[in-house]
């Protein structure tokens, strides 16, 4: 069956020679023809740059959406967490894949296939993640952790793949390098609006409705930041309070991380 296929990329000032480094891996990794949706969160102009990369590689089977290219669309930055919201309001409805990806997250030959394999094994899952490896080879991350306790909410990292299992199953993944498909796209699914920490906002808001596994697909594999590239500073003082704010009074959490 052809399923329609979506990456959702946020970005902002000083990341434009990683972003386009992705892309171009996108464009010669991704078999399939798939629709790449950014959110310029006031960066440089960056249409015509990734127009050129996708057409250089001849991919005319790669449909590209900008938004806020030029600034108009949000005056101020509204950070990764806003830009993901507003992301995944235009595509979920429309494709029955949706990537979320960091700027920086290169994914490697066969990420793509094996996640889609791995949503035929598991038909009741909709949550897919790979190994997240840094650029010495060693691993970052293959899915996360949650943990609830005192009213405290705790996450873990998890860095071992188990040696004999093609598949193992974890509560959540990096927010930089996940597949959704089935139920997480469903209108109530609402990335919330948070400058940073959208991650486990989200995880706790699916996890209301019964989603709360991730399944963690080793032989997919991505490199975070292939080469050295600049902070997006995302943790401002007075977005963090807010966001503490915001957890106590949704779901009477405090952060233990």
């Amino acid at each position: 069956m052809n399923r329609s296929v979506s990456i959702m990329i946020t970005t902002t000032i000083g990341r434009e020679q990683v972003l386009y480094w992705v892309v171009k891996h996108l464009c010669k990794d991704i078999p399939i023809p798939f629709h790449l949706y950014l959110y310029n969160d006031h960066a440089n102009p960056l249409n015509t740059t990734l127009l050129k990369i996708i057409n250089e590689e001849k991919r005319n089977d790669i449909k590209l959406v900008v938004y806020n290219d030029l600034g108009k669309l949000n005056t101020k930055k509204i950070g990764c967490g806003g830009a993901r919201h507003f992301l995944f309001e235009q595509v979920k409805r429309n494709h029955d894949i949706v990537i979320s990806l960091d700027d920086d997250m290169q994914l490697k030959p066969k990420w793509l296939e094996n996640i889609m394999l791995a949503m035929d094994k598991f038909p009741k899952h909709c949550v897919f993640t790979g190994v997240v490896r840094r650029n010495d080879g060693s691993i970052q991350m293959a899915g996360s952790n949650f943990k609830i306790e005192n009213k405290t909410l705790y996450r873990t990292e998890n860095q071992k793949i188990l040696p004999l299992s093609k598949y193992h199953i974890t509560e959540w993944g990096p927010m930089g390098c996940l597949a959704f498909c089935r139920s997480a796209l469903t209108e109530p699914c609402i990335i919330p609006p948070l400058y940073i920490r959208d991650d486990a906002a989200f995880y706790l808001l699916l996890r209301r409705f019964g989603i709360n596994e991730t399944v963690v697909v080793p032989e997919s594999e991505a490199i975070h930041k292939p080469f050295p590239v600049p902070s997006s500073n995302l943790r401002l003082k007075e977005e963090m309070e807010k966001e503490v704010i915001y957890f106590k009074k949704v779901h009477g959490l405090t952060f233990g991380y």
